[in-house]
């Protein structure tokens, strides 16, 4: 028996953590009621139907700004005629651009201005807080540390944000597959997710400790969610205890600062070596969605950017995704005997031979026209795929009928939609997938396109899902970025620039099914033989040697 679709011995489960959702609930409505909104449609499915709909421009000024929307936040200020609720839309969009010291230390003169300035007080608080000085300079360790003597196999505690199932994305299923490669490794692994979630995503019956796929979760459920001020040091204390409890003896967090500052605090209190792997410069993902460069001297970036530098340089050692990143870390003064790569990388399991795409077509109900491309990501501006539109527009012009597989979400899918139904392009575009469904949709494409924009993030930061579809056996045509260049196989084409034309061009030679198949293949043989899990795995041991640990 259940109520509400929750068995009844999972009652008394759900009403411990009930204190902890409503709590972080109450707060994020008090601070700002659409950033509640937002919260609730994240962690309660069908709560998106009774969520306001705003009708007055500041209103939706604030929605966009407590979305982190900025594009829609200056196009509903247009609309904007009250001069009172001008200026409160102003604070917003000024705070949205991350200029936190010129709000915070405006004086309101209206409730909505008010919530303006005291959210960008808590920026400041939270952002100008510098690491404390305990966490000094990184330690040197002997061949062996006191602190995994005896194990014989590394025995390792990854912090990080969020995990799978609750939240799909590439940080997620990258944490998955290194916990399950190290663990195939006869690695003790476990992975500590930030504290509130899965709570705060909807999961009121998660226990303190899961299984998933054959890797050890464990929650960090306080009883009550502190404020943001709070959390350093309830995230540490929370984390120690967890430490001392199971006994772990390396720490390795994964981007953002925020993992890595509670897991450096346990570190130097445990005398533990503490890795930091940068997944992502966040400072520059921030930049890409907030201005670019014009908002490189804003309050946010500089901060964001300092306290990103502050955790590279106290950890123990650095893991990274590639060289480009690597050559960013350095630039911020990181001892280059500290930094690993670990690129991204697919298990063994999606090389095996695909679906034939017709096949994986008729499956899905997928009409591939003459020649189908598309990507699988989440839709955010810089992935450049109002390009992808434009090339397919270009092509269909050339008398062929190419139609587009997009699946993902993200704040540009809409927008995306309407320029493809305006320039006539078929799409289909099923949302986000499981995770254990994406090799169908792969298997269907003609060709995956990765058409970044040439900004700070993309250049530096690999993508996942390209490796994916090549172990298909799908090719990849992308922009010409060294990030982009390190995810695909050698002689994969790379296009320079934004011509609609010049992308249909490289995107309509591979209509030839034996030029395709050939590129495919060869891309396949590439993954297989230098970018699945265990082929990468040196570069963690190689890392946890260096502090000390047995490998």
């Amino acid at each position: 028996m259940s109520g509400q679709g929750v068995p009844w011995a999972e009652w008394p489960r759900v009403l411990r953590r009930l204190p902890l959702m409503v709590s972080g609930g109450v707060r994020r409505f008090a601070e700002d009621p659409w950033r509640g909104w937002a919260a609730a449609r994240r962690a309660v499915p069908g709560v998106a139907r009774f969520t306001p709909d705003p009708r007055r421009p500041l209103a939706r000024v604030e929605r966009a700004a407590a979305e982190d929307r900025l594009a829609d936040a200056l196009d509903a200020f247009d609309d904007v005629r009250e001069p009172s609720e001008q200026v409160a839309a102003e604070r917003a969009i000024s705070r949205l651009r991350g200029h936190y010291l010129e709000v915070a230390a405006v004086r309101p003169r209206s409730r909505a201005e008010r919530r303006q300035v005291e959210a960008a007080r808590r920026h400041c608080e939270v952002w100008s807080s510098a690491l404390p000085l305990w966490a000094g300079s990184p330690r040197t360790y002997p061949s062996s540390s006191s602190s995994s003597a005896g194990a014989g196999r590394p025995n390792v505690l990854h912090v990080v944000t969020n995990s799978l199932p609750r939240v799909q994305a590439g940080s997620t299923i990258r944490t998955q597959r290194i916990a399950a490669a190290q663990g195939d490794l006869g690695w003790r692994v476990g992975v500590a997710t930030r504290p509130g979630f899965p709570v705060f995503h909807g999961d009121l019956t998660s226990a303190s400790e899961r299984v998933y796929q054959g890797v050890r979760y464990h929650s960090l459920l306080p009883a009550w969610m502190p404020s943001a001020q709070k959390v350093p040091q309830v995230y540490a204390r929370l984390l120690d205890d967890l430490v001392m409890r199971e006994r772990y003896g390396l720490l390795h967090a994964a981007s953002d600062h925020v993992n890595a500052r509670a897991a450096l605090e346990v570190g130097h209190r445990r005398d533990i070596p503490v890795l930091y792997e940068a997944r992502t410069l966040p400072e520059e993902s921030w930049l890409s969605r907030h201005g670019g460069e014009r908002a490189r001297d804003s309050d946010a970036y500089r901060w964001m950017r300092a306290r990103h530098e502050e955790v590279l340089l106290a950890a123990d050692a650095v893991t990274t995704l590639g060289s480009a990143m690597r050559d960013a870390i350095l630039e911020m003064g990181v001892d280059p005997e500290r930094i690993f790569v670990v690129p991204n990388a697919v298990p063994e399991g999606f090389c095996e031979p695909a679906t034939p795409a017709l096949l994986a077509r008729d499956r899905l109900g997928i009409d591939g026209g003459d020649l189908l491309l598309g990507t699988v990501t989440t839709m955010y501006s810089y992935e450049g795929l109002e390009l992808l539109i434009a090339a397919a527009e270009e092509l269909r012009r050339g008398g062929l009928d190419a139609r587009l597989l997009l699946v993902g979400d993200g704040p540009e899918r809409d927008r995306l939609l309407g320029q493809a139904e305006t320039a006539g392009v078929p799409v289909s575009a099923p949302g986000r997938v499981p995770v254990d469904q994406v090799t169908e949709y792969l298997d269907a494409l003609d060709v995956f396109v990765l058409p970044r924009h040439d900004d700070a993030i993309t250049a530096l930061v690999t993508a996942l899902k390209p490796l994916e579809a090549q172990a298909r056996g799908v090719p990849v045509v992308g922009s010409d970025l060294p990030a982009v260049a390190e995810v695909l196989a050698p002689g994969a084409h790379r296009v320079t620039g934004r011509d609609p034309r010049v992308w249909a061009q490289a995107l309509g030679r591979l209509t030839d099914p034996v030029l395709r198949s050939a590129d495919g293949a060869a891309a396949r043989e590439w993954v297989r033989a230098c970018r699945t899990w265990p082929t990468v795995m040196q570069g963690y041991a190689s890392a946890y040697a260096f502090v000390g640990s047995d490998v």
